[in-house]
């Protein structure tokens, strides 16, 4: 309406889970089509409603581009593409005064982990509680990420106070 964007937010993502040897193409299609491309496409529309005026980009990237695992290869590599992306955004875009960040988010607590510790505990043969107890005992706080404490990254990332950073990969794994 106004002719200018301030704020984009890229938070989109899928995830299945499976081991190399049993992955499909049509697996590895989905986690990209959703977690990475979609991220570009975006990012590409909303460049020419920012470049006048600056603005913050934000993606949301995963835990999985800094700490992989081996039945998320796909999902790994489709959230490493957002993080590389990120990070080439961030040097092409600072002509223009816009900020690239990124955000890794490490076990949030939200329906898609939901899913993923019922195939997690099924693929290890173990049940879904003890999938989630060790998510927990794998963050050194103590809990499951939030998606408020995710969303307060992103305030902090896409506030004045931030004005100074770009191309960063900001860890919310507690």
């Amino acid at each position: 309406e106004y002719g200018h964007l301030d704020i984009l937010m890229n938070n989109a993502g899928v995830s299945t889970m499976n081991h190399i040897s049993d992955l499909t193409e049509e697996e590895w299609d989905m986690n990209f089509n959703v977690n990475s491309k979609g991220v570009f496409l975006v990012t590409q529309a909303a460049l020419p409603l920012m470049k006048e005026k600056g603005g913050r980009m934000v993606n949301t990237c995963s835990m999985a581009a800094v700490k992989p695992d081996p039945t998320l290869a796909h999902y790994t590599a489709s959230k490493y593409a957002v993080l590389g992306f990120t990070k080439a955004a961030a040097l092409e875009f600072a002509q223009y005064g816009i900020t690239v960040n990124c955000g890794c988010p490490g076990f949030v607590k939200t329906d898609m982990q939901a899913r993923e510790i019922v195939w997690e505990g099924r693929m290890r043969g173990i049940e879904p509680a003890q999938v989630l107890q060790n998510y927990i005992n794998n963050t050194p706080l103590g809990r499951l990420c939030y998606p408020e404490d995710v969303a307060d990254v992103v305030g902090f990332l896409v506030s004045p106070e931030a004005k100074f950073l770009t191309g960063e990969a900001v860890n919310v794994a507690g």
